[in-house]
């Protein structure tokens, strides 16, 4: 993520960076679950396949699952009105997702980023074995106060 521009989310920042304490802008929690690897990414599989294109007005242009492995998810999501695309990666290891959110281009994201991977959140949430959270005003004021209008 770019620590300056407002749109993207991670779970990771490079310990070594000067700017570490502009992290806090755009770092979330890494998603947690209780059973193995291969069913957490069985699931994460299946709640993006289930991803509903413009949803909550956004990705109207859909998505594609470009890498898959046993502990790794990459996916291309698209703006319907400009095609932008946004990169999402979903990373499983001792029992954790670290995930990564981002847009491509732009200063701003009008909120997709947090939308996407709050849809995401709520449905694994919903399954057995996993603990996740959602990007809120109160957890990510100013990306907020930017974003959404």
């Amino acid at each position: 993520c770019d620590f300056v521009k407002p749109n993207c989310f991670s779970t990771s920042v490079l310990d070594e960076d000067e700017l570490a304490e502009l992290s806090v802008g755009y770092l979330i929690p890494p998603f947690e679950y209780t059973k193995s690897q291969s069913e957490a990414m069985q699931d994460l599989v299946s709640v993006i396949k289930a991803y509903i294109p413009g949803q909550n007005k956004i990705d109207g242009g859909g998505f594609k699952i470009i890498t898959q492995t046993d502990n790794y998810l990459y996916i291309q999501f698209q703006s319907l009105k400009y095609g932008y695309i946004d990169d999402v990666e979903f990373s499983l290891k001792d029992d954790r997702v670290n995930m990564r959110s981002s847009s491509r281009l732009g200063y701003l994201d009008f909120g997709v980023n947090a939308k996407r991977l709050n849809f995401i959140s709520e449905k694994l949430g919903l399954l057995d074995g996993w603990k996740t959270s959602q990007i809120t005003a109160s957890t990510h004021p100013g990306y907020f106060e930017k974003n959404i209008r």
